[in-house]
């Protein structure tokens, strides 16, 4: 009895922590999504940064959103372009500033595109 309730138990803390590291952007709402990751010592804040300053100031972007998922400062930003030809010129922006060796993993997906900058540590 005690051992199901441990498994129960580890069961629901699993699942609570998965649940609350997944970004809950609705399918299609995302033209461009960019996630930053982190590797138990913050996200690439200056990577962040320029990449809001990218999408504030690119009028091909009708909007962006952003959802924290991490205790590190992890974030997804959702952004919306004006036109459907505008998301490819949009994700190559984007990934034009990933750096080679980014503080954390970086993700980026525009549709079937999708690129990533860092991988996990080594141990």
């Amino acid at each position: 009895m005690m051992q199901y309730v441990i498994a129960t138990s580890l069961a629901l803390i699993l699942t609570a922590g998965s649940a609350a590291a997944q970004p809950d952007f609705a399918a299609g709402q995302c033209d461009v999504k960019v996630s930053f990751g982190s590797y138990a010592m913050g996200i690439d804040r200056p990577t962040l940064e320029r990449v809001e300053r990218l999408l504030a100031r690119d009028r091909r972007v009708v909007k962006s959103d952003q959802q924290r998922w991490g205790r590190e400062g992890e974030v997804t930003i959702c952004a919306k372009a004006r036109r459907r030809a505008d998301i490819a010129p949009l994700f190559y922006r984007i990934k034009a500033l990933f750096p080679r060796n980014p503080r954390g993993p970086l993700m980026l997906e525009a549709g079937s595109r999708k690129a990533q900058a860092g991988r996990a540590p080594r141990g």
